[in-house]
């Protein structure tokens, strides 16, 4: 049984060559090869081995083709002890020439040393003979793993009659996906089994998706239902979510939720009809002046007593021991008085509320980074718009802007909080030190000349 691989190489291909073609992990004393290193299970089609990625450039360079994808990687992995290293190699050889042998050169190495013995092997992108690149598509990797599989039942070998077509994912996303970092499809995920929760049929179910700004292409014509999220750029097929999410998946999911919702609209009734029948109470006015005291606390209340006393500095109304103190923080006041602002605007209170919040613009940024790579390779088509493409993209730049400003604002909060914290409280050692010794707050004004009716004691 052989399980093929694809990967597509993008840069460094004398590297993978390099890999392919390793001594030490296909060794094989007295092997005789075609076009191979001595004494290796290595091979090679239409080239060889020890000029391989030399013809391949110049086959790229003759064709002014030696952009985007450089070559493919296929790899060819054998069950554990179901064949020899010289019979693995064979169905490589077999595989590369009966693949590619027309059109492409092709650099075969078998690896020994693992415990399942597997194939490498690197194709040239370009053909020599009529300089067309090869595209790879589901289809053509079907029909390769067709021959893969055939070339193993003419050896005796066993291969898998029914695999499982597993459904691609993006590089980006699944990178995202590891570091728990929003995505568009998780996000479309998570409003899918919200909605569940609320239908009994499948059509409320397209009804509900539609009112949250959805897009939905539904109908017999088409084999597979597709939507498109709010703001989207392009519609997602379903089945492209995972199994639990096509329309078959759906409707079974209503069907066995059916009597939670039927159950939830019923408390839902009951509520309402309590709200109607409660008693009523006279509004308040909205312009009357609050009677309770607005609280602070965590670091908006540091920063509000920080700032505070910063402006008696600047106002001359505080100790001059104290103004001492303070005098090298006044040239901060406006980065401080904007700091506050920002987590008066925003409800933050505490040091948990700012690393919530710097995580919610995380994964803003996140999206709209995404969101604008897709642009970028939007443009590049040459029958892309560029005027609405580049407009798009300098108001994605402008947002990530904003929201990379206040990350920084977060992170600037965090940092000096610690310090802010320390030397309040060396102010309010000194204050306490001058109770003490019963010298007034304002005696510092009278040796200065200034009368307190200027400054207002009681204020003070």
């Amino acid at each position: 049984m052989a399980v093929l691989e694809i990967h597509a190489i993008r840069s460094r291909m004398d590297d993978r060559i390099k890999y392919a073609l390793n001594p030490e992990k296909t060794s094989c004393i007295g092997f005789s090869n075609h076009n191979g290193l001595p004494d290796t299970l290595t091979d090679a089609v239409n080239c060889f081995c020890d000029t391989a990625y030399e013809q391949m450039e110049g086959t790229k360079s003759y064709f002014g083709k030696t952009g985007q994808v450089l070559g493919y990687h296929f790899i060819q992995s054998f069950k554990p002890g179901e064949v020899t290293p010289q019979q693995a190699h064979e169905i490589g050889r077999q595989f590369a020439e009966r693949c590619f042998g027309e059109r492409f050169e092709v650099v075969i190495g078998t690896h020994t040393d693992k415990s399942h013995l597997h194939n490498h092997i690197i194709v040239n992108s370009v053909s020599f003979t009529d300089g067309h690149k090869y595209r790879s598509t589901p289809e053509t990797f079907y029909e390769l793993r067709r021959i893969s599989d055939e070339i193993c039942r003419t050896h005796g070998l066993s291969v898998i009659e029914q695999p499982k077509h597993r459904t691609g994912k993006h590089y980006a996303e699944w990178i995202a996906e590891n570091e728990y970092r929003p995505t568009i499809r998780s996000a479309i995920r998570e409003d899918i089994d919200v909605v569940l929760m609320q239908v009994r049929t499948l059509d409320e179910f397209w009804e509900h998706l539609r009112r949250r700004g959805y897009e939905i292409r539904v109908n017999p014509n088409r084999k597979y239902v597709a939507i498109r999220p709010p703001n989207g750029k392009r519609f997602i097929r379903l089945k492209s979510l995972g199994d639990a999410y096509t329309p078959k998946q759906l409707a079974n999911r209503i069907a066995a939720g059916r009597g939670a919702v039927v159950e939830n609209i019923r408390k839902i009734k009951v509520r309402r009809k309590q709200l109607e029948t409660r008693k009523k109470y006279r509004p308040r006015n909205p312009f009357s002046i609050p009677r309770g005291r607005l609280t602070l606390r965590g670091i908006r209340a540091l920063y509000w007593k920080y700032v505070y006393m910063l402006g008696k500095v600047r106002t001359r109304k505080a100790p001059r021991v104290v103004r001492g103190v303070m005098l090298d923080e006044l040239r901060k006041l406006k980065r401080y008085t904007e700091q506050y602002y920002f987590l008066r605007d925003h409800k933050l209170n505490t040091k948990a509320d700012i690393t919530m919040y710097a995580q919610m613009l995380d994964g803003k940024i996140t999206a709209l980074t995404e969101e604008r790579r897709a642009v970028y390779n939007e443009s590049r088509k040459p029958d892309a718009a560029q005027g609405e493409l580049q407009q798009a993209s300098q108001k994605i730049t402008e947002a990530l802007r904003a929201l990379r400003r206040e990350r920084r604002i977060c992170n600037a909060i965090c940092d000096t909080a610690p310090e802010m914290r320390q030397r309040l409280a060396e102010v309010q050692e000194i204050e306490q030190d001058m109770t003490k010794t019963g010298v007034k707050q304002h005696e510092s004004r009278e040796r200065s000349g200034r009368s307190d009716a200027a400054y207002g004691i009681d204020g003070n």
